[in-house]
């Protein structure tokens, strides 16, 4: 038995920031309930394109990824029906996340007022760009904007150059935001069910960003110098390389080595750049980490997305990436229980998939009113 078996969680969040925070939650053995609507299904579903094949809404790989381990009720909010089924089903959970745009639960009188009136000990976690308080709180961001506003995209790119975001393949803010929040649920849930009392989670995306980036803040306070090492810094030398095979080498000589690589350019009291560049360029990549780490430096091939697959790479051995049920491949977890790293139970829902089981059998409807709510539209399996 997983340790968040018999946990509930009412899953509004779509894309990452929210997705991924109810995906781990469901890899710990929540029951996660992802609910859409028929005009809003989670953006993810159309990430790889929407083509005219029935059920493309289906086959996203982004979908699958943040999404293995859930069940799917496809149910239109916007209709009082809809709603009434919504808190119904809140009042029976634990939890509910949500990453909408502040203000849109309330907008839909689905705000945290309405969520406690129907269970007075449930716990709503709103992840939201800016936060749902302040000056800021009413605008839209992505990854990017996030890494500019927090100071995180300063930090990143080559002396002299323009910062660098993660782009929208990685958002990560997002990333890390969906670790921290599954973290604060299942404290705010222990403590609403010792206390009696609801909980509302208000977790700002670029105050997460910002609060990992705690240093560089604090020595500017200090003048100190807060921009941070780039690529030169307290180390010898530090940099990225291009190989023979076009591949990339990042290296740091951190201090002197004892018998450092033959006209590599390292010396007992710096790094000749240049020198090291025309090194590592006249040799294959792993050659040139080989024999970099044998003389003590800190080197690594770059790996892309394609060199993690593969036999031998982290999808193979490691916890990063696991194999689904339906053999692809989806985001793991970041540790492992007991020895033991993520299994996957079940591969992310089709659309709408759950309807019957939970409007009939938890909700307790009897097979008449589910009939009415599809055809009234409230019920889907597919967009509109």
């Amino acid at each position: 038995m997983k340790p968040l078996h018999g946990l509930r969680i009412v899953d509004l969040g779509i894309i990452t920031a929210g997705a991924s925070t109810s995906a781990i939650l469901a890899d710990l053995g929540a029951e996660v309930i992802k609910v859409e609507g028929p005009d809003y299904i989670d953006p993810f579903r159309r990430w790889a394109g929407t083509g005219s094949a029935e059920g493309w809404w289906d086959e996203s790989p982004y979908y699958r990824f943040t999404n293995r381990n859930k069940r799917s009720l496809c149910v239109d909010l916007k209709s009082s029906d809809g709603q009434r089924l919504l808190l119904d089903l809140v009042a029976i959970s634990d939890v509910v996340v949500e990453n909408f745009r502040v203000g849109a639960l309330d907008r839909l009188g689905l705000g945290f007022g309405a969520l406690v009136r129907a269970n007075p000990r449930i716990v709503l976690a709103s992840i939201s760009s800016q936060g749902t308080t302040g000056p800021e709180a009413g605008g839209a961001s992505f990854g990017s904007t996030l890494e500019a506003s927090s100071g995180m995209a300063s930090l990143v790119g080559y002396d002299g150059g323009a910062p660098q975001i993660s782009g929208q393949a990685l958002n990560y803010p997002d990333q890390i935001a969906s670790l921290f929040a599954s973290g604060l649920i299942v404290a705010a849930v222990i403590d609403a069910r010792a206390a009696g009392r609801p909980a509302h989670i208000d977790l700002s995306q670029r105050e997460i960003a910002s609060y990992l980036l705690g240093e560089h803040v604090v020595a500017a306070a200090h003048d100190a110098d807060a921009s941070g090492p780039r690529t030169g810094g307290p180390a010898l030398c530090q940099g990225v390389y291009r190989a023979a095979d076009r591949r990339w080498v990042a290296v740091t000589v951190a201090r002197p080595l004892p018998r450092p690589p033959e006209r590599s350019g390292i010396g007992a009291s710096g790094c000749d750049e240049a020198s090291l560049a025309a090194w590592i360029e006249a040799r294959d990549a792993d050659a040139a980490v080989a024999q970099l780490r044998e003389a003590g430096a800190a080197a690594e091939v770059v790996r892309d997305v394609a060199h993690m697959q593969g036999a031998g790479g982290p999808a193979d051995a490691g916890v990063a990436i696991v194999t689904g049920p339906d053999g692809f491949p989806v985001k793991g977890l970041p540790w492992t229980m007991d020895g033991l790293p993520l299994q996957v139970d079940r591969a992310a829902p089709a659309l709408g998939a759950d309807n019957r089981a939970i409007v009939v059998d938890l909700l307790q409807r009897d097979a008449a009113a589910y009939a009415a709510l599809v055809a009234a539209g409230v019920l889907a399996c597919r967009p509109r």
